[in-house]
């Protein structure tokens, strides 16, 4: 067995592992399975995270197909994977040990607000048991707050708490991106594994879904997956898994800290896989840890969404250009709806050929439905 990897079969791995250049990948949903959890943004400049996700894998694909898959056919459900995500409803009960934590764990914010609240609960949930699945607009805001995330009105604040508990879930999504909440018994398809494996378990297997999505990993990175707290489980789920051989530790040229892999991967394909030049959302699964992506790809990137614009060094929605099986350019884009036009507000070749981006950048705007572009002079 393998007990090393040079750079580039550690970066054809990461690739692979996130199923770049795989043929025949079947549904948008099967995607998903495969992935095991696609990040949700609301910032729609150009289309939101979880929708551009896919499309960087797959191609052209039907959004409507997607969301039905998810929603109507319970193949999917909502809830915090890596961020709020996408995830396969098949992995649901992996995450009940997280909602049992969200429910007897003191939250800091979160804490305020079930005491100044607390009244509401029954309410909210009365509501949603009665009378199916409601959004935050269904109810009404004692204290007529409106405004910033963080200020929520009440109704929403329980909502999400409830969501977060494990007794409500995402039952379908408005077109204007709002959540419907409705009881989790009525939201799980019939026949599903509900039984609560422990968090010993659960994060086992998290773990192992985090480094097989990877490929090549260190600790810190297979954690950060799923996100995966606390700290001493995910040590204790690491050495079980190493115990029992299911995964391999290993020395990837130029990396300072030990890394993982599973015996499949390393008896795959370390070969470069070959891939359409395309543009990833800021929240790519394959962008998601930022030192990673710089030791792997030598590439410098951050999210600048939040940056105020005289700070920033690129744009507001920065995409970065996956040609050739690495990180060769940037592009920061917005979608004109009302002209049909895909604006690209700025354009930055770092390895990629002029043809390279134009191809990603065409096929991108004719998933989007515009019909023309607008590049920098």
């Amino acid at each position: 067995m393998r007990a090393s990897l040079s750079a580039d079969e550690a970066r054809a791995l990461a690739l692979r592992a996130q199923h770049f250049g795989e043929p025949a990948l079947g549904e948008p949903i099967d995607l998903l399975d495969k992935l095991g959890a696609i990040q949700m943004d609301s910032v729609n400049i150009l289309a939101r995270n979880h929708l551009l996700v896919p499309f960087a894998r797959l191609g052209p694909y039907s959004t409507q197909a997607l969301h039905t898959s998810i929603y109507k056919d319970k193949r999917g459900f909502e809830y915090w994977g890596h961020m709020a995500s996408w995830l396969p409803i098949a992995e649901y009960r992996f995450f009940l040990p997280r909602m049992t934590r969200m429910r007897e764990t003191s939250r800091g914010w979160w804490e305020r607000i079930r005491t100044e609240h607390a009244a509401l609960y029954p309410l909210v949930l009365e509501r949603v048991r009665a009378e199916g699945p409601l959004g935050a607009a269904a109810f009404d805001d004692p204290l007529g707050k409106r405004g910033t995330w963080w200020d929520w009105k009440p109704a929403k604040l329980v909502l999400e708490d409830l969501l977060d508990q494990g007794l409500l879930m995402c039952a379908e999504r408005t077109a204007g991106f709002a959540r419907l909440y409705d009881l989790t018994e009525r939201v799980l398809p019939p026949g599903l594994d509900t039984r609560n494996p422990g968090q010993l378990e659960a994060t086992q297997r998290l773990l192992l879904r985090g480094l097989d999505r990877l490929g090549v990993a260190t600790a810190i990175e297979m954690a950060d997956y799923f996100r995966l707290k606390p700290a001493e489980q995910v040590k204790a789920a690491l050495a079980a898994l190493l115990a029992d051989e299911r995964i391999l530790k290993i020395e990837v040229e130029d990396w300072s800290k030990p890394a993982y892999a599973t015996e499949k991967a390393l008896n795959g394909p370390l070969t470069t896989p070959e891939h359409h030049p395309t543009l990833l959302a800021p929240f790519d699964n394959l962008m998601w840890e930022r030192n990673r992506v710089e030791r792997i790809f030598a590439f410098h990137y951050r999210v600048e969404i939040y940056v105020p614009e005289p700070k920033r060094q690129f744009g507001y929605f920065v995409l970065p250009l996956l040609v050739r099986g690495g990180l060769r350019g940037r592009a920061d884009l917005k979608l004109d709806r009302q002209a049909g036009v895909l604006r690209v507000r700025g354009l930055w070749l770092e390895g990629a050929e002029p043809a390279e981006a134009r191809i990603a950048l065409e096929d991108l705007a004719r998933h989007l439905g515009a019909q023309d572009l607008d590049l920098p002079g």
